[in-house]
């Protein structure tokens, strides 16, 4: 099978000749730190190569963003803080030294979408149509060749491995305009102004969608949203029937005439809430199923047997030792393989806590997981790690939130 039939697989619940294997991302700041326990340029640049996962593929540009941005503004700057008023309008305090690459300490202030005249304004910045979001333009205006999804249909239409395609979600760009205290207050305060946003985001989702997905054979279409806390969702089930459910309606309609495989929702933290008010009928799958959070993939995958997941390997559990953190993916893989529908994954971005040698032993003892080795006695040979340099320096959580603040000595 190849790793796109793998995943379909997985989306299906069916079972494959062997799992589709990732592993998860490491951040900006984590591979920062890696380069100092003796990660290579070379082994950094060629990275999915180098810990041999299964890729993916896109369609080309999809930019769902402000067009035009904001015009980025300081206020002020106190020592290692900066006030400012970034691309998205927001205003901020931010660290101006940053404890590790990619990675920003900050504050939101203040958020541009008040009311209906500021969301009126803020519409304008976002023309599904505007030629930017689907290809790079040159001084002209005129697409720049290889940048569209026009140029990748046939690629993708035979690709042997998965095509995705990821977009803001509902709740996620509306709380990019109001805020997360905003948006939850507007819920209560003027609801047809959330209704009204919502509608708006699903009409702009559908305007830049529909002509890619006519042409371009997806796996997965993943709406990020990001809406919940470590127990509970951050809007009701009850408010996501009436926001969120009949918007999501016509999205998941659009990618199933379209003959998208999975649509799936990104969402960190707890997910049951979630699943309450919109699986089946919305949606899918869900990832990453974070488990600090008190997800549970076995049973997810008990309670709603055709649910496709992906993600669940606990990432607080690869900093320790290699006994604790063997018990954590065998536990995982034993899942996917009795329940099937569960491609497993560090259930979010790897931080720079983790050290790359542990990180390296999962990739390993993942791999064989992955390809039918025993759970209970598979030991891997280590051969990633003898490819390292040496140990300059190991990463320092309590420093880097020093230097972040000002108070390293």
């Amino acid at each position: 099978m190849t790793p796109r039939e793998r995943f379909r697989a997985a989306i299906h619940g069916e079972r494959p000749d062997c799992l589709y294997l990732t592993f998860g991302g490491p951040r900006a700041s984590t591979f920062a730190a890696w380069r100092k326990q003796g990660l290579s340029e070379e082994q950094q640049r060629n990275w999915n190569g180098f810990v041999g996962e299964d890729v993916g593929c896109g369609i080309g540009k999809l930019d769902a963003g402000w067009i035009p941005t904001f015009e980025e503004k300081t206020l002020s700057v106190e020592g290692n803080k900066r006030v400012w008023i970034d691309s998205w309008g927001v205003t901020r305090l931010d660290a101006v030294v940053q404890p590790t690459e990619g990675f920003a300490t900050r504050k939101y202030l203040e958020f541009p979408v008040k009311n209906k005249a500021d969301f009126e304004a803020m519409q304008k910045r976002f023309d599904p149509h505007a030629p930017e979001r689907t290809a790079n333009v040159d001084a002209a205006g005129d697409p720049v060749p290889g940048s569209s999804w026009r140029d990748h249909v046939e690629a993708c239409n035979t690709a042997d491995v998965p095509v995705r395609v990821t977009v803001p979600g509902l709740y996620w760009r509306t709380r990019d305009w109001c805020g997360f205290e905003g948006l939850s207050m507007m819920v209560h305060d003027q609801p047809n102004l959330v209704h009204e946003m919502f509608e708006f985001w699903t009409w702009f989702l559908i305007e830049l969608l529909k002509e890619p997905l006519k042409h371009v054979k997806v796996d997965e279409l993943i709406l990020n949203e990001d809406m919940a806390y470590k127990t509970q969702s951050m809007l009701s089930p009850a408010q996501m029937r009436e926001f969120m459910v009949p918007r999501y309606r016509k999205l998941y309609k659009l990618c199933k005439d379209n003959g998208v495989e999975s649509v799936v929702m990104d969402s960190d933290g707890h997910n049951s809430q979630i699943l309450e008010a919109m699986y089946p009928d919305v949606l899918d799958g869900i990832q990453p199923i974070e488990i600090a959070a008190h997800n549970n993939p076995e049973e997810m995958q008990t309670k709603y047997p055709a649910l496709f997941i992906h993600g669940g390997i606990d990432k607080r559990e690869l900093r320790f030792g290699r006994k604790q953190l063997r018990a954590e993916v065998a536990k995982r893989y034993r899942t996917a393989w009795k329940h099937g529908g569960f491609i497993p994954h560090v259930d979010h971005g790897v931080p720079p806590d983790v050290p790359l040698r542990n990180f390296l032993y999962y990739v390993e003892l993942a791999t064989g997981f992955a390809r039918g080795e025993n759970l209970d006695t598979y030991e891997p040979p280590c051969a990633l790690e003898k490819q390292l340099g040496p140990i300059e320096e190991m990463f320092d959580p309590r420093s880097a939130v020093a230097r972040a603040y000002g108070r390293e000595e």
